[in-house]
């Protein structure tokens, strides 16, 4: 598996177990999304997930010194280009589709943890876009 493949796997994981922290106890009542409890979450959340990815990413470059040194290539640019693009897409429709809580009445707390919910949800289309790429060859 190259460095590249590695970083998304990375990525991958780590926003889905920061980020599902942070929805799952939301969803689940145990933090109210509108108090400073949320605020206080998402910020260790974020905390956490920069320190797993820095965490990870040294151990992956560790491993690989020579791989994570190497300039990208043509195909790894092309799979960036591809999957970056998709969560583009991913979060446009994200972002529109905002409106539609906003017209229900939805107080600003909830339209921003939606908001941060599509960005979560494109940074994992972008990483599943990235490894499917690797996986099939460019």
């Amino acid at each position: 598996m190259s460095f590249r493949e590695t970083s998304a796997w990375i990525t991958l994981v780590t926003v889905v177990v920061c980020f599902g922290a942070y929805f799952g106890s939301i969803a689940a009542g145990a933090v109210s999304p509108r108090g400073f409890g949320a605020v206080h979450l998402l910020l260790l959340c974020v905390a956490a997930l920069v320190v797993l990815q820095i965490g990870a990413h040294l151990i992956a470059a560790a491993l690989a010194p020579k791989d994570a040194r190497a300039p990208r290539d043509e195909r790894e640019r092309l799979i960036a280009w591809r999957a970056q693009s998709i969560g583009y897409y991913v979060l446009m429709v994200g972002v529109l589709a905002l409106g539609a809580p906003g017209h229900f009445g939805h107080p600003v707390p909830d339209l921003l943890n939606f908001a941060l919910l599509d960005v979560v949800v494109a940074t994992l289309v972008v990483a599943v876009a990235q490894i499917v790429m690797y996986r099939r060859g460019g």
